[in-house]
């Protein structure tokens, strides 16, 4: 289904079966992950090291969140993961209110495809 393999394949058929709309929506939304991550600021301080260092050269994505931790000294290793991950995560919830102490506690907890944890 839609959104069902990874940004990064580990292999491929043909490159022009490669790059699918999957590839596009699921690589946009982990560029919006880094920008929420890294805040706006250190968003544009990774882009602007990401321009500097690659302007004109072919790139991966490893070299895209290289640029990200090191312009923000953060290690993005676990992040990482959202490359090679099928599908996209289904995040659950669930709620309580305690009304004799006055506190509501919310649950979540995240699933996906991936046999590493996403953290």
């Amino acid at each position: 289904g839609p959104m069902s393999h990874p940004i990064r394949p580990d292999s491929y058929i043909a490159m022009d079966n490669f790059y699918t709309a999957t590839v596009y929506r699921k690589g946009a939304e982990v560029i919006r992950m880094y920008d929420t991550l890294l805040t706006t600021e250190g968003f544009r301080k990774g882009m602007d090291l990401y321009f500097q260092r690659h302007d004109g050269s072919a790139v991966t994505c490893d070299d895209f969140l290289a640029a990200m931790a090191d312009a923000n000294e953060v290690d993005l290793s676990q992040f990482a993961r959202w490359y090679s991950t099928s599908g996209t995560p289904v995040v659950s919830y669930s709620t309580a209110f305690d009304a004799e102490k006055g506190v509501f506690r919310l649950t979540l907890s995240q699933k996906s495809r991936s046999d590493e944890p996403l953290l």
